[in-house]
């Protein structure tokens, strides 16, 4: 395990492999340790970093409100300390969300980005994540972890994961403010208006079967010309634990890319823009 201190906190972090830098951010209820298998097969490419956001893992927070903003500068501060210059990210569900607005605000920091079952608008929220924005559910998971982890089991879904144990460990060490919190900046999240501003290219990936963050998401992208959307149709929220060789191999074949990106690069049996579902 490895830690840097930002804004005098601690701050978790995994690294792997060799080469350009790649940086994976978790989702809600999540930390680093999802991402470990998909970690392990882009390291054999690139050099992969992954962090715990403040209040999430093994990241304690002390003095900063959890918010996508928050967590944007938290990946800005993050690349200073480690004197990253740029980077690709990848982020997943309120990762993702983080990701791209990091993309958008600071393109020269930021070589390429893709996201994974990302809510560009919160009120793409399943009902059940709203519901933690109430105050005496959020304290209602800390009391009862076993609801916590039934509810991160049902949003990881069947995966292969032998380590699957600790991912619903670290679902275990949030606090209710950091849940309630984390939530309540997603839901009053709107990125619609910001996406004319990205300038970098795009990966943006949805599971056709996701309950949790609506794959109608990928319709928003239809005018941004950077963007390539894709819909894995088997998938729900964790498309790269449920299509892991399929999602593996779309989202390496962006990473190496060189040039801007384009649509017909991608494997048209994953690309599914015309059948998502709104």
């Amino acid at each position: 395990m490895s830690i840097v201190v930002i804004e005098n906190q601690v701050v978790h972090y995994e690294v792997f492999g060799r080469g350009r830098p790649v940086v994976f951010l978790h989702g809600w209820l999540g930390s680093w340790r999802y991402w470990f298998p998909t970690m392990e097969v882009v390291s054999d490419h690139f050099r992969t970093y992954s962090f715990d956001f403040y209040g999430f893992g093994e990241s304690r927070r002390k003095r900063t409100p959890e918010s996508i903003q928050n967590y944007s500068d938290q990946v800005i501060r993050f690349l200073d300390a480690l004197g990253i210059e740029k980077v690709s990210l990848v982020g997943h569900s309120m990762g993702g969300m983080v990701a791209l607005k990091t993309a958008i605000n600071h393109p020269q920091r930021i070589q390429r980005v893709a996201t994974v079952g990302a809510p560009i608008t919160g009120e793409s929220l399943s009902w059940l994540l709203k519901l933690t924005d109430r105050p005496l559910l959020a304290d209602l998971f800390v009391r009862l972890p076993w609801l916590r982890r039934s509810l991160f089991n049902f949003f990881l879904g069947e995966t292969n994961d032998p380590a699957v144990h600790e991912v619903l460990d670290d679902s275990e060490k949030s606090s209710a403010q950091s849940l309630r919190r984390a939530v309540s900046s997603m839901w009053r999240t709107d990125l619609r208006p910001e996406l004319k501003q990205l300038q970098v290219p795009a990966l943006i990936v949805h599971g056709g079967r996701d309950d949790i963050v609506k794959p109608n998401q990928l319709n928003l992208f239809d005018q941004v010309s950077l963007a390539e959307t894709v819909c894995l149709p088997t998938s729900r929220h964790f498309p790269f634990l449920d299509e892991a060789e399929v999602f593996n191999d779309v989202l390496l074949k962006f990473l190496r890319q060189q040039a801007p990106l384009v649509r017909q690069t991608l494997p048209k049996l994953v690309v599914r823009e015309s059948t998502v579902v709104t």
